[in-house]
């Protein structure tokens, strides 16, 4: 069976010109690999942010505006 191709002036112009600016055509294989290096790239990001998020919960404190500006009641 021959291989399918893609043009990539048929892409919208934004995503021609991020991902697929180096050839005029793409195979499906070339699109499939695109998509799980994505995907993967995406998991990645998700679980930084997870960890941020549970560093934040972890390490938050709240610092009142006395507290910011040095106030103290018994000056």
């Amino acid at each position: 069976m021959d291989e399918v191709f893609i043009r990539t002036w048929t892409l919208p112009e934004w995503l021609e010109k991020k991902y697929f600016k180096e050839k005029d055509f793409y195979s499906v294989e070339e699109l499939i690999s695109l998509i799980e290096d994505l995907d993967s790239e995406l998991e990645h990001t998700k679980e930084e942010l997870e960890d941020f998020k549970s560093e934040v919960a972890d390490n938050y404190k709240y610092v009142g505006m006395k507290e910011q500006v040095g106030y103290n009641e018994q000056w």
